[in-house]
């Protein structure tokens, strides 16, 4: 039984992987060929969050948390993000910069957090969260929802409010990409013996 159980926030973080597929085949079904599929992107984006809160949860609660399982919650995270990011561009609901910028930050925040953990010997999660960047990184899941429920619902408004939505989260991004910067330079000051 405890095999079973150990391997169940795993196997939640997968399905992840397939749902994410799935969202974003609707997308483009949705946006294309002008089916309506606002439930099934609602259930879907619904499912993909609720996954995404309950593995880390039941891994905590269950006492099987793994390394393996923080960096594959991340991957799964990323690749709704990038899957659906891709198709909301290709039907024109979504700017590309939006996507680089995802990108970016992702490589930012994988960068500074190896920095602080080899710096840190303290720190025993693989990734290193601040408040302002765990923001931005819950904000970039709500996007792909707003964007799809703005289409919808609106679709003939020109994309004022997304954007709006967009420079915010890109600003916040750079914010906490600032702070995360510093803090690995001030990591780095302390180890050679002496302070900025």
């Amino acid at each position: 039984m405890t095999k079973i159980i150990k391997f169940i926030p795993n196997s939640i973080t997968i399905s992840r992987f397939l749902i994410s597929i799935i969202f974003s085949y609707c997308i483009l079904e949705c946006f294309l060929y002008g089916e309506n599929k606002f439930i099934s992107l609602t259930v879907l984006y619904l499912l993909i969050c609720t996954s995404d809160i309950f593995d880390g949860k039941i891994a905590r609660k269950t006492g099987f948390i793994s390394k393996t399982g923080a960096q594959l919650d991340v991957f799964a995270d990323l690749f709704f993000l990038v899957s659906s990011y891709i198709s909301l561009i290709f039907v024109g609901v979504l700017p590309m910069w939006f996507l680089v910028f995802i990108i970016l930050k992702f490589t930012e925040f994988s960068i500074t957090s190896n920095f602080a953990t080899r710096n840190n010997k303290s720190l025993k999660h693989p990734f290193v969260f601040d408040k302002v960047g765990r923001l931005v990184s819950a904000s970039f899941f709500f996007v792909p929802f707003i964007a799809c429920f703005d289409k919808i619902l609106f679709p003939y408004s020109q994309g004022h409010i997304l954007n709006i939505v967009l420079y915010i989260i890109m600003s916040a991004g750079i914010y906490s990409s600032i702070l995360r910067i510093k803090s690995c330079l001030i990591m780095t000051k302390i180890k050679g013996g002496y302070l900025l």
